[in-house]
């Protein structure tokens, strides 16, 4: 360790004793040391020979174990982070650096003492295998074979570490996602599984024979009974992840069979009068563990190789019967989630987690089995005809020959007596962390994968759904007996989960009204310890059975129960009882057919009880779903909302309060319920602004906690308040319009909602959006938006532009307008505007494969010549004069009026066809030398107004007009906001919709003929340049519109 690698221009050049120094100052109590080294080995990172020098200090056992560990961690973790890279990159390991480090990986980890060391530095191995295999590295795995053949029969350690190595490779290569990664592990693991089936039969064997008699000594069997157990670990992931069909292969087979053999042994071993020593059956029962995940694996993932392996429908009824037997003891159990901590006493054995586990892994292999009849997997992957028909046997075999009627229905059977009881334990955790306890059980997601009674829910799910007919009788024979006054509370509680589960299957011949008023609401009242749980089970059937059947009769029976649930004063409604019902009460609420007649009598004691019992909640997640039931209740109350709107608004703003600073979700909801109540409420929410203006002034500020977290909730209340407010806006609401503009910069789904917002705030409140504080503002952030990638970004920026030059006009006049432009060209909107369009007009001159592209889109353009035609149509003068400020009339006309009639030639948009007719056409009223530039441009006037007024008039001639409006067409829905009244009563006024197409061309036409000298010499002068057939056809149009009048 003497060498050194000196780095040019380093205080500190890297040597094998200047690293170990680096890395024992890494691990130091002292903040300074720790920061100094850390800083130090990340510039080493970037030197050749440093990862080689830190596997280097690995190995050195003369070294601490902490700097040896940290050596290895910073040699992991370069292996993620350098060695993928390709040797031309500066920073990647070196190819020679690479090979002298792979010389030396195995033996960090078979000659390792220290546990924890040999593990990480496998998965060192594995790493750089998962990388270099096949290519770079191409006999890793053989060589991992040779050392697994060679040290079998050898010092049990060295064996260890192989198995260890190979485990982890194992599992890089299973996650690999590439084809040759794939193909690779698949290559080598026929070989690998035969070596490692007789590793695991003869060590499997030697401590079984310990556990026995007593053969051997206790070391020996613990070294035996960690490398089968690694054998096992590493055989279950190859025999899944290693074959296409693992039932093609003769040791596969061999293996599968021992499983079996071999798992009845080991079940007793653990068995409650076994006299194994607690230590040994902890090992044991990881050994069972293994065997039932590869068991559901195969299931799972190789559904015809699990069907034709031997023995596996019988293997199933051996897992039933398992789960059967556990079933039995159900009640008694302690349940997975409760730990092993008492795993060494006698009791425990029978109740304990293992058995547990075991039989959830049983449940879940009947539903793979399931799967295999019902649900084969689809895929895109090709099968060929031989792969086919062997997954259509298999699903046949399952079906026929596993799942039989007598089967089915002693399964659910089982379901429901047993494993739908609520146990001693449940209550005991119930007791113990109510609110805790009520947040696991109502957790959906993948429950199932790790509780019996959830897994125990789908398989009854699974099997009612594809056994309807045949389990529908004991199912209602199950319903009838839960009605008889001598049924007891844990029964009651165990049928009413099925039927609360049955009830999309079996609402058309079970009568759940019936039930309900008979037996359910009578329950519902019984007072006493445990009729909370039977309470809270109702609760949840009640709801389960409201979306899918229930009659007017029944509903205000049901909101009865739940309000007698939410009562606090009832001693038997405990926390849990409470916060159930007000989760589910959600589900009550939104049902299709919910009655806000039938709630309306118990609709403020049932708000009062789910604030008052928010105020009494401390998880979170509880909190949440309480405030979504009020929300969804004052969603589907509609506007009958409105009598309890002091109600809701005198208590939410506490819950605000008492959220705390840091809880945002709960503010979230908060705010969702509050533009729930706006919408419901409509325009007589106006009233509450006040209380709602804070917050929203609070979370539009930029660099507040509120703006950070609740901006896209706190726009949604805002775009609500602005949609149901009538004009004049409230001052206070008024004051928040410009907070909105810095938010159009925002990500595109944020800048819409507040381009919403200004849109509102132009159509209702137009004179303080064009008072001077807030118009050029909005021009800027509109300009801003204009450029977005978002399409919808901008269109509605086009929309508030041509709102605001409609408003300027209605307000201001021709004033109003000038000042409008102004803003536009001392801003540098409208020369961006031309900028573009003289950009897309070049790139239209332009032809061939050498043709330049527009940087402007079709559909742009046009938002850009509406607000143009826009100006031109409020005050022309102005806007030719605004034309002059970039340069000669003659030559901005000459290319701006080339792109517009060409952009309005190839549309199809009949509104802005006739907006730009409009537009143009009031271009005709300006003087020269404007009126010249205009006569130079009739050929295109001709052929705008002969096209868009026929389209206009939709194919008939008679001087019609599509586009304006009748009375009818104003007419008021019952669903129309304040914003849309005012939106219709604007577009009402809009020339487009009030002005008359032809008689606007041709009073301008009949002016300019006048102003160019009369008929004759407009004819010989000018009309002379027009094609005669447009001409022709203008005429003919004009003619038939006459007599059409």
């Amino acid at each position: 360790m003497s060498f050194a690698i000196e780095v040019p221009g380093e205080a500190n050049p890297l040597t094998l004793h200047s690293l170990a120094q680096a890395l024992q100052s890494a691990t130091s109590s002292d903040f300074a040391q720790r920061q100094t080294a850390g800083q130090q080995l990340t510039t080493w990172e970037l030197h050749p020979g440093y990862y080689s020098s830190l596997q280097a200090i690995y190995l050195d056992k003369s070294l601490p174990v902490d700097i040896r560990f940290l050596a290895v961690i910073q040699l992991k973790n370069g292996i993620d982070r350098y060695w993928r890279l390709y040797a031309s990159v500066k920073n990647s390991i070196k190819a020679d650096e690479k090979a002298v480090i792979r010389q030396r990986l195995f033996e960090g980890t078979i000659n390792e003492e220290e546990t924890n060391l040999g593990l990480h530095n496998a998965l060192v191995v594995a790493k750089v295998i998962r990388i270099d295999y096949p290519k770079e590295w191409p006999d890793a795995l053989g060589n991992i074979i040779e050392l697994l053949r060679s040290s079998r029969h050898g010092n049990p350690r060295h064996l260890q570490g192989v198995l260890q190595i190979l485990l982890r490779v194992v599992k890089e290569l299973g996650t690999a996602r590439l084809r040759k990664s794939q193909t690779a592990l698949q290559s080598v693991t026929p070989e690998i599984v035969h070596v490692l089936s007789e590793i695991y039969a003869e060590k499997s064997t030697a401590w079984v024979a310990f556990l026995n008699g007593g053969q051997g000594n206790s070391d020996e069997a613990d070294m035996a009974m960690l490398n089968s157990l690694l054998a096992l670990k590493t055989l279950r992931r190859l025999i899944d992840m290693g074959y296409e069909k693992p039932h093609g292969d003769k040791t596969v087979e061999q293996f599968w069979t021992m499983s079996q053999n071999q798992f009845g042994q080991l079940l007793s071993f653990v068995s409650h009068d076994s006299t194994v020593p607690a230590h040994y059956q902890a090992v044991v029962g990881k050994h069972l563990l293994q065997f039932t995940k590869l068991h559901n694996d195969i299931a799972e993932n190789h559904s015809a190789s699990f069907a034709f392996l031997p023995n596996s429908l019988a293997l199933v009824h051996a897992y039933w019967d398992l789960v059967a037997k556990f079933a039995e003891v159900f009640d008694k159990s302690g349940g997975i989630r409760q730990g092993s901590g008492d795993a060494g006493s006698a009791k425990s054995k029978v109740e304990g987690p293992l058995l547990e586990r075991l039989a959830l892994k049983g449940l879940l292999l009947l539903r793979a089995c399931v799967r295999i009849a019902f649900q084969p997997v689809q895929s895109f992957k090709y099968r060929s005809p031989e792969t086919k028909a062997e997954q259509d046997q298999a699903k046949e075999l399952i079906k026929t020959q596993l799942l039989k009627p007598d089967l089915v229905i002693q399964i659910v059977n089982s379901i429901i007596t047993h494993l739908f009881v609520f146990r001693k334990a449940d209550l005991e955790a119930w007791e113990e962390d109510p609110e805790e306890w009520e947040q696991q059980e109502q957790s959906e997601g993948n429950a199932y994968e790790w509780e019996v009674r959830p897994c125990a829910e789908k398989l009854f799910l699974d099997l009612l759904t594809n056994f309807k007919e045949l389990l529908t009788p004991p199912l209602l024979s199950y319903f009838q007996a839960a009605q008889s006054s001598q049924a007891d509370i844990a029964t009651k509680e165990a049928v009413y989960t099925a039927m609360g589960l049955a009830a999309a299957h079996v609402f058309n011949v079970f009568d759940f009204d019936a039930i309900l008023s008979s037996t359910i609401v009578s329950d519902a009242q019984q007072q006493g310890g445990l009729y909370k749980v039977l309470r809270r089970r109702i609760a949840i059937l009640v709801s389960a059975w409201a979306p899918v059947k229930l009659t007017d009769v029944s509903r205000p029976l049901v909101y009865q129960v739940f309000q007698h649930f939410l009562n606090p004063d009832d001693q038997t409604n405990d926390i849990v009882v409470r916060i159930t019902a007000a989760r589910q009460l959600r589900w009550v609420a939104d049902e299709l057919d919910f009655s806000i007649e039938g709630f309306l009598p118990y609709a403020s004691n049932i708000l009062t009880q789910l604030i008052d019992l928010i105020q009494n909640v401390d998880v979170d997640e509880a909190k949440l779903a309480i405030l979504e039931s009020i929300r969804i209740i004052v969603t589907r109350m509609e506007s009958q909302v409105s009598q309890f709107g002091d109600q809701l608004m005198s208590t939410l703003p506490r819950v605000w309060e008492n959220s705390g600073t840091e809880e945002y979700m709960i503010k979230q909801a908060v705010i969702a319920i509050f533009s729930a109540l706006v919408m419901s409420m409509e325009s007589n929410s106006q009233r509450y602004q006040h209380l709602m203006v804070p917050l929203l002034a609070e979370a539009a500020r930029q660099g507040s906690d509120l703006h950070v977290h609740l901006i896209d909730e706190s726009l949604e209340l805002w775009n609500s308040i602005l949609m149901q407010s009538t004009a004049p806006l409230a001052p206070e609401v008024v004051d928040l319009a410009g907070l909105a503009l810095p938010l159009l910069e925002y990500q595109s789904e944020t800048a819409t909602q507040a381009l919403t917002a200004i849109e509102s705030y132009i159509l209702l409140a137009p004179s303080a959006m064009l008072e001077e504080r807030l118009r050029r503002p909005i021009l800027i952030a509109l300009s801003v938006a204009l450029e977005s990638r978002s399409r919808e970004l901008v269109r509605m920026s086009t929309i508030c532009i041509e709102y605001l030059i409609r408003s300027a006009v209605e307000l201001g006049g021709s004033a109003g307008v000038s000042v409008i432009i102004q803003d536009m060209v001392e801003i540098g909107f409208m020369n961006k505007v031309l900028e573009n369009l003289h950009d897309a007009w070049e790139a239209h001159q332009t032809t061939g494969p050498n043709r330049k592209v527009s940087k402007l889109n079709t559909v742009t353009e046009g938002d850009y010549l509406a607000i143009l035609a826009r100006l031109a149509l409020a005050e022309p003068t102005q806007f030719v004069q605004m034309l002059t400020s970039f340069g000669p009339l003659e030559q901005v006309w000459g290319w701006l009026s080339a792109e517009w009639f060409s952009h309005l030639s190839s549309m199809d948009q009949i509104e802005r066809q006739k907006l730009f007719l409009l537009g143009l056409t009031r271009l005709l009223e300006v003087p020269s030398p404007m009126q010249v530039l205009v006569l130079g441009k009739l050929q295109e006037y001709f052929d705008m107004w002969t096209n868009v007024v026929s389209e206009l008039q939709d194919g008939v001639a008679n001087g019609s007009d599509t586009l304006i409006w009748s009375a009818q067409d104003l007419e008021p829905t019952e669903y129309d906001t304040p914003k849309m009244v005012v939106e219709r009563q604007g577009l009402a006024k809009d020339p487009v919709h009030t002005v008359h197409a032809f008689e606007f061309v041709k009073m301008r036409l009949q002016d300019l003929i006048a102003n160019s000298g009369g008929e004759a010499a407009f004819e010989a002068q000018w009309a002379v340049n027009v094609d005669k057939d447009l001409i022709a056809r203008f005429q003919a149009m004009a003619s038939a519109v006459q007599q059409g009048q």
